[in-house]
This record gives C-alpha cells, structure tokens and sequence, in this order.
C-alpha cells in the first residue's frame, strides 16, 4: 500500500455531519482544532496509490518481489500482491530470467500483508540452498539494514535493485508494532521484497511506502512470518546457519540476488 498525503481544497463533499469519504480511493477527511477564537476545520485527502489503474487492467501483469523460503519452492511475498490474482509467474529462479514458473498460494496472512506461494511447474527441480535465516528477534532503532527488489521493472529493468539504510523506528505507520519504520527507499514493485540486518539475517518483508515525507518505508517483522509459516500444513525446514555473516554487502548482495524473485500476477 502506498499513500499520498495532501491539503485539500475541494471541500464540498465534507458536511458538518461527515468527517470522512471515501470515494475512487481517495479518503477525504477532516479535523478539528480549537484555540482561543474557536473551532478551526483542516481538510485533507489521502491517495491510494498502489495498486494504480495500470496495476488493475486485466491484460497487463503487476509485478512485486519474492524471496526464498526453502529449497523446495516456497517464497514469501506481500498478501496484496498475489490477492486476487487469477495465475501467478516467478523469475528469476536460479538466476534464470527468460524462465517464468507458475506457482499457487499456498497460505496467506491479509492483517499483516503476507503470502507464502509454492513454484508448482513440472520444470522446476530446486530453489537451491538458501544463505540465509530468518531471525525471530526484533532489531533495534539505529540497525544498518539493506533491501533487495525489482521496482518499476519498465523503467528500471529487471536488474536487482539495491537500496539500504536503518531501522528509523521500531514501529511502523501510525505506532503500527508489526512492521519497522525504515530509511531505505522504496518504489512500486518492491514490494514483498527481503530486508537484510548488516549480518545478513532476514528481519523484514517490505510492503510499503509514505509519499509526501522523505524516505519513510515500512518492513513486516519477521516474527510475524514466522507465525505464518507454523500454519503450514506440511512442516518446512528452515536454513540454520547464516552464510551471509562477515561479508561485506557486495558479497552478501552476490549471495541473495538468485534467491529474489520478480512475482508476476495476472
């Protein structure tokens, strides 16, 4: 979800009995104030952003990210992604981008924004082994974080994006405690993407973005996948031993990149 903020000046549709509405994804509202000379009314409008028009059209493929969850062909992504989604393609596979395997939900979490698809293609063998843990402990306010992506594949390419930063808050919008506050940028297709720790440990799933203030992202905390993967109907094994620690990031960048995957959806 991505969300634009902004004054409003079209006031017409806010009565003094209406405080919100919502209409073609723009939530318009108001608040109120009192001081000394009185009441004051501020308005303002908050954009939907993602998915956009361009998303929505039957023909056309959205795309977000995924990552590997284990060797046998489950990736996690965001629920918004894949939600509602008619075929679902991966690439990227063992670095393999002319290749696009299909792949099904397998569960998904819509309060926290997660999904865990299975490649479910005849062609497909293995992810590989995956160099890296996801980590059930929450990181501090200040931790050097990096993320992994395919953002605005028209423009940019399908090259692996690369953008990082540090955990600005240890919750997200609005005091949300299930997802981090991040200073690394984030751009349409990046969702569902990994975020490293400097260690290289898994801590975040990123989904979202606030337009309007200088890089304020947010990343689900990886205890909340965690919960998602233990409703799994069949027990998957999870990697142990962290094969990123005490590289640099060009290293760790090397090791991950095959194991992010651009998700398409029709």
């Amino acid at each position: 979800m991505y969300i634009s903020y902004s004054k409003l000046d079209d006031k017409d549709e806010l009565t003094d009995n209406a405080n919100a509405v919502l209409n073609d994804n723009i939530l318009k509202y108001k608040t109120s104030t009192e001081d000394q000379s009185g009441s004051m009314h501020n308005y303002y409008q908050l954009l939907k952003i993602f998915p956009t028009n361009e998303d929505t059209k039957v023909l056309q493929p959205s795309s977000g990210t995924g990552f590997a969850l284990t060797s046998n062909g489950y990736i996690v992504t965001n629920y918004h992604v894949v939600n509602g989604a008619k075929t679902i393609t991966v690439k990227g596979i063992n670095g393999n981008f002319q290749k696009a395997y299909d792949a099904k939900v397998v569960t998904v979490d819509k309060n926290n924004d997660l999904a865990i698809i299975q490649v479910d293609d005849p062609a497909f063998k293995s992810l590989g082994k995956i160099p890296y843990v996801v980590s059930s402990k929450t990181s501090d306010a200040g931790s050097s974080i990096f993320v992994l992506g395919y953002p605005l594949r028209a423009s940019m390419g399908d090259e692996i994006k690369l953008t990082n930063g540090i955990i600005s808050s240890k919750s997200g919008y609005q005091g949300d405690v299930t997802t981090y506050q991040i200073s690394a940028p984030l751009q349409p297709g990046n969702s569902g993407g990994p975020m490293f720790d400097s260690k290289g440990n898994l801590i975040g799933v990123v989904n979202a973005k606030l337009t309007g203030a200088e890089n304020a992202s947010y990343a689900i905390k990886t205890s909340y996948l965690l919960n998602l993967i233990e409703t799994l109907a069949t027990v998957q094994k999870l990697q142990t031993v962290n094969a990123l620690g005490g590289k640099q990031l060009p290293e760790q960048v090397k090791a991950v990149k095959n194991f992010t995957y651009i998700i398409e959806v029709k």
